[in-house]
């Protein structure tokens, strides 16, 4: 789990990483001007949570591989 929420993850692969939902509702039906305000800054603090995930595995594909042995996106082979 990405966040306080759980509403979004971050999925990372060999194209990079993305954020995904979790559900198509992102908030609860909000009746007052306070409670969009907080409802939508949990989802704002949330998104910031998988931008720094997103960055943390962004910067160890720059590094290279995590394991010795397995090729990183660095490596010559897999470029095309």
């Amino acid at each position: 789990m990405t966040g306080i929420l759980g509403k979004f993850y971050v999925e990372h692969g060999t194209h990079g990483a993305k954020v995904m939902t979790r559900s198509d509702q992102l908030s609860p039906g909000c009746v007052s001007e306070s409670e969009i305000d907080a409802n939508i800054q949990m989802l704002k603090d949330d998104l910031d949570a998988c931008a720094k995930e997103m960055k943390r595995l962004v910067a160890i594909d720059r590094r290279g591989s995590l394991f010795e042995g397995w090729p990183s996106a660095k490596d010559d082979s897999l470029s095309l």
